[in-house]
């Protein structure tokens, strides 16, 4: 299809299909767009698929396209270009202590994370599916490369973060890049930064909260950055620290997707929240049930289709909000649009200015 950023999709469901997302040859807008509610150049097509009958891991797009356009992103943020001004299409990983934040990662990843510990540096996390039975997974920082594998990839990170950290117990700046090439994980890069907190431990300096909030504001206020909220339905979201950073640069909440984890620990007001929507989420709502520390990602995966189809009150809620499948091609869907744009426009306005392969907001994604 010449003139348009053009996007095949699946329907969402928590039925795990294989989601295919074919190459695309040309992505500048040089036609009219399609007209809708929000004047927006952007063509979703609904593709079916085939339910499997057995619980599988996520099965995410293979294609060169894909591939090529996460490099370049992934490349440019290596360089480190917010200092020059320059900004790279970044999906950012926020939420309160004790939000769920790192089981949400751990599902998506498929591997174990440091859990009972609180990080104090941006970690880019750099998934990719791969054909091969065996997953490579490496870490790279300060110039080195650490490779590792799931049985040891959270020992791994500790002893990365000590050498980052050093005696410094204050935010480092300095990132860690997990990369993680395994089958059955969705294409995706993710910057999570540390948990908001408002009280420091371990001889953190009385400023920590600040420290915080100026590492959570650098990489969420650039347009180009997508903020995945991670909110735990046991509490009021209004009163979310993470909710009150991002309404600082996304008022109107256009650019940020939510996450609510804990649901099955708190089932009673879920839907009320994800309907009412008070916090003014423009991307959306997607309910996820965490993984309890002694399951298999299999197990945990089973659980949470059986969870949001029989439960009285969980079972109510649209079939396109729920899971980690959904949650993971919610948002390949975003990256993919906004590198798109970004590629295709480098010298285009920001992205709220823009008509032109714009993200896809909640009316489009659900």
């Amino acid at each position: 299809m010449e003139g348009r950023t053009k996007l095949e999709v699946s329907n969402t469901s928590t039925s795990l299909g294989t989601v295919e997302s074919k190459p695309q040859e040309e992505v500048v807008p040089t036609e009219a767009p399609i007209e809708s509610s929000h004047n927006e150049a952007i063509v979703l097509e609904a593709v079916e698929t085939t339910p499997q009958e057995d619980t599988v891991p996520i099965v995410a797009p293979i294609s060169s396209y894909n591939d090529t356009i996460l490099d370049i992103s992934d490349r440019l943020r290596n360089l480190d270009l917010i200092k020059e001004g320059i900004q790279v299409p970044t999906i950012v990983v926020i939420g309160d202590q004790s939000s769920g934040k790192t089981s949400v990662l751990e599902s998506l990843a498929g591997i174990r994370l440091p859990r009972g510990q609180r990080t104090t540096f941006p970690l880019v996390m750099r998934l990719q599916r791969s054909p091969c039975p065996e997953s490579e997974i490496w870490l790279e920082y300060d110039d080195k490369r650490v490779d590792t594998d799931e049985e040891h990839i959270a020992d791994a990170i500790c002893t990365a973060a000590e050498a980052i950290a050093g005696s410094v117990k204050g935010v480092s700046d300095t990132p860690l890049t997990l990369h993680v090439k395994k089958d059955g994980v969705p294409h995706l890069t993710l910057v999570d930064l540390p948990g908001i907190t408002r009280v420091s431990v371990n001889g953190q300096p009385r400023n920590m909260y600040e420290q915080i909030s100026r590492m959570i504001m650098k990489y969420t206020k650039p347009e180009e950055s997508i903020i995945l909220n991670v909110l735990p339905a046991t509490v009021d979201f209004t009163t979310c620290e993470s909710i009150r950073m991002s309404k600082k640069v996304d008022k109107t909440g256009e650019r940020t997707l939510a996450v609510v984890t804990k649901v099955d620990m708190a089932p009673e007001g879920v839907l009320e929240k994800v309907t009412a929507d008070e916090v003014s989420i423009g991307l959306g709502y997607v309910c996820v049930r965490n993984r309890i520390r002694e399951e298999t990602f299999e197990e945990s995966r089973r659980e949470e289709e059986l969870l949001f189809g029989t439960h009285p009150l969980l079972s109510m809620l649209d079939k396109d909000i729920v899971g980690i499948p959904v949650l993971a091609h919610k948002l390949m869907q975003i990256q993919e649009v906004m590198i798109s744009r970004a590629a295709a426009k480098p010298s285009e306005p920001p992205l709220r200015r823009s008509k032109r392969g714009r993200i896809p907001n909640r009316k489009y994604l659900q």
